[in-house]
């Protein structure tokens, strides 16, 4: 059996294996955690999850049945939307403000995913492999800006 769309797999486990490492390199961090920061890593792991089955749903796209294609792709879809709710939770519960140091590591992660999700949307060739190589890039901007992140302190 052969990939269904070789490039795109590979691709989509190239931004699974990124994530994986930006998760686990947040995790590992010397100093205390904070529960920004472990959100963060939280929805780094939601994002491998999604890049592994999505790569997975562009194997097997052209053998598998629709039931089983129709799962993956559901399961796609939820862990990109829990990879956003944890990422933005993480934004929320943190100390950042106008001049915060992570600030233009997360904004440079939110125009490279933008970028990437326009040239997805114009189905130009290996639209989807340019957008996973773009948003590989915007996840080293946002765990280089996650990674700076402090829990706000609540007032007391």
């Amino acid at each position: 059996m052969y990939f269904s769309e070789p490039v795109t797999a590979l691709t989509d486990y190239a931004l699974g294996a990124a994530s994986l490492y930006f998760a686990i390199a947040l995790q590992q961090r010397e100093f205390p955690k904070s529960r920004s920061v472990h959100l963060w890593s939280l929805g780094f792991f939601s994002s491998a999850a999604a890049a592994f089955i999505g790569g997975t749903f562009h194997a097997l796209k052209f053998h598998a049945s629709d039931s089983v294609l129709n799962v993956l792709w559901n399961l796609t879809i939820v862990s990109i939307g829990a990879a956003g709710a944890f990422m933005g939770s993480g934004v929320m519960v943190s100390s950042i403000n106008r001049h915060h140091k992570s600030r233009p590591w997360l904004w440079g992660g939110v125009w490279v995913t933008a970028a990437g999700s326009l040239i997805q949307q114009t189905g130009i060739p290996l639209h989807n492999d340019i957008f996973h190589c773009t948003q590989i890039l915007a996840l080293y901007l946002f765990f280089s800006g996650a990674r700076l992140l402090e829990d706000r302190v609540p007032p007391g």
